[in-house]
């Protein structure tokens, strides 16, 4: 099987629009632990990845002014129309090439994984006022029904017998010297989703993606017959904080 020649982290470009449909929100709980925790006014924050802005806006929703970087045009593209007429900055670069005025707070949904763990906190360090927050949260949605879940492994593991990915956005934070007061809050949380949901959201996995074109309808059918009409999926926000010492 030859995969995609496109770099993982870098693919999404190509379903932006997709993207925008099929994934979830963030619930308002996020942002009120993540200013909870800060302990001082959050005027300013910088979104690592933004995206299409899911995340964006439910900051910016707040009053709180978002520098939103995301590196991929199409992706950006759709930023840039969702976010219009809040108080939100886009600002098309990748997380390491942005050096933009220390913010209030620097977050990231589901992104911070793909930059670069050799500059990650150092960089995030740079672009924080002392004392600030930084939070990075995201869930993995799992069937929440075992049996379903085995069925759904099953069907995928056809096309994806190695989609097990690591994900390790924390890597290197607590050895870096330049955050404290590190804790992760869990948020649990379940939704009932009808089968063909939960299946336009796989259409925006990374793993999917890297498929050959000709595999990916082929890939999303035999999981469609895999599942029920509906299901319950658990999408249980983790939501890790620090703070730039």
């Amino acid at each position: 099987m030859t995969p995609s020649v496109t770099p993982r982290g870098l693919v999404f470009g190509t379903v932006a629009e997709t993207y925008e449909r099929f994934r979830l929100g963030y619930p308002d709980e996020v942002v009120e632990r993540t200013v909870r925790y800060a302990g001082t006014p959050v005027r300013t924050a910088l979104e690592v990845g933004a995206g299409t802005g899911k995340a964006t806006r439910a900051f910016a929703s707040r009053g709180i002014a978002v520098t939103a970087v995301e590196p991929d045009p199409e992706m950006y593209s759709v930023l840039e129309r969702e976010t219009l007429g809040m108080p939100v900055t886009p600002v098309r670069s990748t997380y390491e090439a942005y050096d933009g005025p220390p913010v209030d707070l620097l977050y990231a949904a589901s992104a911070m994984h793909w930059t670069a763990a050799a500059t990650r906190w150092t960089h995030a360090a740079d672009l924080l006022v002392p004392g600030a927050a930084v939070a990075v949260f995201g869930t993995e949605m799992r069937l929440v029904d075992d049996g379903v879940q085995d069925g759904f492994e099953r069907a995928r593991s056809r096309f994806l017998p190695d989609d097990r990915y690591v994900h390790e956005p924390l890597e290197g934070l607590g050895e870096s010297g330049l955050f404290t007061d590190v804790t992760e809050e869990v948020l649990p949380r379940h939704v009932l989703m009808p089968q063909r949901e939960f299946v336009g959201y796989l259409s925006t996995v990374s793993a999917y993606l890297m498929l050959p074109m000709a595999l990916q309808p082929q890939a999303f059918a035999a999981v469609a017959d895999a599942l029920p009409d509906e299901v319950w999926v658990d999408v249980t926000v983790h939501l890790n904080l620090a703070r730039r010492v």
